[in-house]
């Protein structure tokens, strides 16, 4: 109920950002819990980017204590080096990063199961 009163009242500043030409978009989770709002110059790889610092968050507040911190921590690290790349080619030195995480991955799933 609290958070159809919250994005019911966000909805309202939204339609009166936009009759003083502001364009802001309003995107609600309600599984979540969760209201965002974007500016104008926000696009989905600006989106993308910033959701994935969400995930970051996650990965270094866990740190080493979680079984799958590292399969976390390292398909991030990927994601955040294609985002950066998304408009652009991937050097050679992406590209040896992108394996060597891969193999990262690739071995923390093995010892997971045995």
């Amino acid at each position: 109920m609290a958070m159809e009163k919250i994005l019911e009242e966000v909805k309202k500043l939204e339609e009166s950002l936009q009759k003083q030409g502001i364009t802001v978009k309003v995107r609600s989770d309600n599984e979540a819990g969760m209201i965002r709002i974007y500016g104008e110059a926000s696009d989905m790889l600006k989106r993308a980017i910033s959701g994935l610092q969400e995930v970051s968050e996650l990965a270094y507040t866990t740190a080493e204590h979680h079984p799958y911190w590292g399969i976390i921590y390292h398909t991030i690290e990927i994601s955040k080096i294609t985002l950066e790349k998304w408009n652009d080619e991937l050097g050679n030195n992406e590209l040896s990063e992108l394996l060597w995480r891969v193999e990262e991955i690739k071995s923390m799933l093995q010892r997971l199961q045995k």
